[in-house]
C-alpha cells in the first residue's frame, strides 16, 4: 500500500490496532481520536507514530509522507463526527476509510457533534 492512506477513527481498545496494521502494509494512516489519554498510549507503546496539531496539519503530513512512499501512522485529536464531513468539504479523498468506534455500543461508543 505504499504511497497510499487510510482514515480511521478510534484509538481504543480494538481500533488502537487500525495504525500499526496501516504501517505493516506500507501505507500511512490518519487516524482521529476523541480522548487525548487514548493517543498518549498509543504514541507511548508505538502503535501510533506521531500526533498533528491539527487538520491542516495532519493533512500536509499525509501529503508529504504519501508522497515520499513512507509509512507513518498519525494521530488527530478531535471528533470523527466533526473531521469527516469537513474532509468531504474540502474534497480530500483517502485510499480507504475504517471506522474503529464502539457500534455496539450506541450510548457511550459514538460522540455527537458539538
Amino acid at each position: 500500500l505504499k504511497g497510499r492512506w487510510v482514515l480511521t477513527a478510534g484509538l481504543g481498545g480494538m481500533g488502537g490496532a487500525q495504525p500499526l496494521a496501516a504501517t505493516l502494509a506500507g501505507a500511512c494512516s490518519l487516524n482521529i481520536e476523541c480522548q487525548q489519554a487514548s493517543i498518549d498510549f498509543r504514541l507511548r507503546t508505538r502503535y501510533v507514530d506521531e500526533q498533528a496539531t491539527d487538520l491542516d496539519d495532519a493533512l500536509a503530513r499525509i501529503d508529504r509522507y504519501t508522497k515520499e512512499g513512507k509509512a507513518i501512522s498519525i494521530a488527530l485529536h478531535g471528533n470523527a463526527a466533526e473531521i469527516l464531513p469537513e474532509l468531504v468539504r474540502r474534497g480530500v479523498r483517502p485510499d480507504m476509510v475504517t471506522d474503529q468506534t464502539s457500534a455496539h455500543d450506541p450510548l457511550n461508543g459514538y460522540l455527537p457533534v458539538g
